[in-house]
């Protein structure tokens, strides 16, 4: 996922994602959103004559290390938001960690434009830092008008730090809050009848108008915090039932004296300027939070991003399927995309960098099938109508084959079904050793129905979700598996979804922020229970890094950072196939360690391998959505309703008809490249992901290329047959 994502952003997310039910991200995530981009209506169906006026010429290596500080620190900073002291002295360690970084750069490998760019990044440092202690002594300044907002501040902190929340805690925090709200209110009141005194308590007309706008984002704050909570955790929403609102109420009346009563009383138009001290650092982070400055210098630039933009039509990660411009008109069609390869052919392929070739194959490959399917339109499959009421429309199998081409998967759709059965056939081996060790014998379904009632209580999943986030990142760093930058691991976020969001996706999904599957009030009985025995916690122990890191958060963190200075080609095989193949390689390494984790590692497992089975076979006009729904129930063990949510998702929600293929083929493509690079000894495990994460989404044939040093050449074949003759049996 790189360039701007989000949509769903996009990637995955992003950024954004989902069905048009969801507002974020999407299911178990994928960078942006989950709709195929709609190439026609970006841009004008004309052909380039020229490519060449589109090549980007190098920028200094600097303006990729000012992206990465620009980036870091609005992440930070919109993590940490309430003007409080612990964000002042967060981003001021954070500034001096980078002024210090940036001092010790070797200025003799800058060239004059990196040393000009050098120094204007120190300065915006400095900058930034000197900002922080105003920021302060301005917060200062205010206090004595809002001495509750501290308070206030802290509850949301603690939620964004994934503190527990104590109800009862916290009922008492607003109850001093409202307390506090009202004798602030009450002197000042008092005071508005004698200026000398009011001019005392208030210096200046804009201190009131200040404070008045500082109480309007603590009712902000405090809905956010809120809302968070409410509904998902009975305790909370017990204890909150009076005193949230009650303070709502006392702010937004505080809010309005504030601006009405208070600021026209005032003799004075502006207070004197509060006196800026300098903020004490907060301590230095357990892991560096500057990455290697010498590293960034150095990235690779492809100087043919442009030219895949203009093609592509927005920026963003793919969601399955060809990419490109696609119309109704198949005359249209063959003439611009014959206009496009006649371009493209003009460049000189051999002085573009490795980087620049990739992208012209990738070009060269889509454009061909565009062409072959603008010359021969595929016809659609008949549907197979049902009484599920899921709408969708099989494209049928010379339309997937003209996807697979798109996607350099040289197998035909029976071939991939015939090899996800075979997949499936071991992972339900595996199934049955774990439910062995857990005391069912062969009976793995009953060893399912177990994990499934270990599930966390009502309220409880927040902590659950947080407890498996940071226990993966913990694990990926004991066992030095990828760079995890500390930033990212810092600013995690949780939202909660929303029930008619789980409507479309059961299960939690990732991104940005990770959005928790969890029962709501409104929720009846049945579908409080199907949503936490569906999200039960060996089920999240799989799945919660494949949403954040190293997933799909990591996905979209690298985007955003390097998403400016390279292609992005988009593909799920790339977007869902890394965060699946993740999934693999902590099963084989031990990270589920009892036979319940493995239940739960082994059912999504499962669930990838179904999701190929039930999404051809609906898409070569086999199968209706109401047999896809009892497949997943019977065969895979899902909860009903869950099991029509996937489904839903899958053909209501937007994805191409590869999406859902893309997630266990793009991870064992995956795992072959790891054998041809890591096991054979040519780089290391950490350095072939911390490549692959950077290098960002395109058919997995590709990045293979763009890993290794065969020399290219633009008329080779590119179909990587890495499952062998037929797709290879198991593991």
């Amino acid at each position: 996922m790189r360039k701007q994502h989000f949509c769903l952003a996009a990637v995955f997310l992003g950024l954004t994602l989902l069905a048009p039910a969801l507002t974020g991200r999407q299911e178990e995530n994928r960078p942006p959103s989950p709709k195929a981009p709609a190439f026609a209506q970006q841009q004008p169906r004309v052909a380039p004559a020229d490519l060449k006026a589109l090549l980007v010429p190098r920028e200094n290596g600097m303006r990729v290390v000012a992206g990465r500080y620009r980036a870091d620190r609005e992440q930070l900073s919109a993590f940490y938001s309430c003007p409080s002291p612990a964000r002042f002295a967060r981003l001021k360690r954070f500034g001096l960690d980078w002024a210090s970084a940036l001092a010790g750069l070797n200025l003799r490998t800058l060239n004059a434009a990196g040393r000009k760019e050098l120094k204007a990044l120190e300065g915006k440092v400095q900058a930034d830092m000197k900002q922080v202690d105003e920021d302060a002594a301005a917060a200062a300044q205010l206090e004595p008008l809002v001495p509750f907002a501290a308070g206030i501040d802290r509850l949301e902190e603690a939620r964004m730090e994934m503190e527990t929340v104590d109800p009862e805690k916290s009922a008492v925090v607003l109850s001093q809050a409202i307390d506090l709200i009202g004798r602030t209110q009450s002197e000042l009141a008092a005071a508005i009848r004698d200026p000398d005194k009011l001019s005392s308590l208030v210096a200046g007309r804009d201190l009131a108008m200040r404070a008045s706008d500082r109480v309007r984002t603590l009712r902000e704050t405090l809905r956010r915090w809120f809302g968070f909570y409410d509904g998902y955790d009975p305790l909370f929403t017990w204890w909150m039932a009076q005193p949230y609102h009650q303070a709502e109420k006392a702010l937004e009346d505080y809010e309005a004296f504030l601006r009405d009563k208070v600021a026209p009383g005032v003799q004075r138009d502006k207070a004197p300027a509060p006196a800026a001290a300098a903020v004490e650092a907060a301590a230095a982070p357990s892991w560096p939070e500057v990455p290697d400055l010498g590293q960034l210098l150095v990235f690779p630039q492809d100087e043919m991003r442009d030219v895949v933009q203009r093609f592509r039509g927005v920026r963003g990660r793919g969601f399955g399927g060809m990419g490109g411009p696609g119309g109704a008109n198949p005359a249209s069609d063959v003439k611009y995309f014959s206009g496009w390869l006649a371009a493209l052919k003009k460049l000189d392929f051999g002085k573009l960098s490795r980087d620049g070739q990739i992208d012209y194959l990738y070009l060269r490959n889509t454009l061909e099938v565009g062409l072959r399917r603008a010359s021969n339109p595929p016809p659609p499959a008949p549907l197979k109508t049902d009484s599920s009421g899921i709408a969708g429309r099989p494209i049928g199998r010379e339309a997937l084959m003209l996807d697979l081409a798109g996607e350099l998967v040289p197998y035909t759709p029976e071939e991939l079904i015939g090899w996800a059965n075979r997949q499936f056939a071991w992972c339900e081996a595996e199934m049955k050793k774990a439910s062995a060790e857990m005391g069912f014998g062969d009976d793995w379904k009953a060893a399912v129905e177990k994990v499934k009632q270990m599930h966390a209580p009502p309220g409880g999943q927040p902590d659950a979700v947080r407890d498996l986030m940071f226990g993966a990142v913990d694990y990926l760093r004991a066992h030095d598996l990828i760079t995890v930058p500390e930033i990212e691991a810092e600013t995690l976020r949780r939202v909660m979804m929303t029930a008619r969001q789980q409507l479309f996706s059961p299960f939690f999904l990732g991104g940005p922020e990770i959005m928790i599957a969890s029962p709501t009030e409104t929720m009846t009985t049945e579908e409080k229970l199907e949503s936490m025995r569906g999200n039960n916690v060996p089920f999240s122990h799989a799945t919660a890094f494949h949403e954040m890191i190293p997933g799909h958060n990591m996905q979209f963190y690298m985007g955003q950072r390097f998403g400016a200075f390279e292609s992005e080609l988009g593909t799920s095989f790339w977007t869902e196939g890394w965060a699946v193949y993740w999934e693999t390689l902590l099963y084989d390494m031990g990270f589920d360690g009892t036979p319940e984790q493995r239940v739960g590692a082994l059912f999504w497992r499962m669930h990838r391998c179904a999701r190929i089975v039930f999404s051809l076979e609906f898409h070569l006009g086999a199968w209706s959505p109401q047999e896809c729904i009892d497949y997943l129930v019977d065969k895979v063990g899902h909860e009903r309703d869950n099991a029509t949510a996937e489904v839903r998702r899958s053909f209501s929600g937007g994805y191409g008809p590869l999406y859902q293929a893309g997630y266990l083929i793009g991870a064992m493509q995956l795992r072959e490249l790891k054998k041809e690079f890591v096991d054979s000894g040519r780089m290391t495990l950490k350095e072939f992901h911390d490549y692959v994460i950077r290098r960002g989404g395109m058919p997995i044939a590709l990045l293979r290329l763009a890993l290794g040093d065969e020399k290219l050449r633009h008329d080779m074949p590119l179909a990587w047959k890495c499952f062998g003759p037929e797709p290879a049996k198991g593991e």
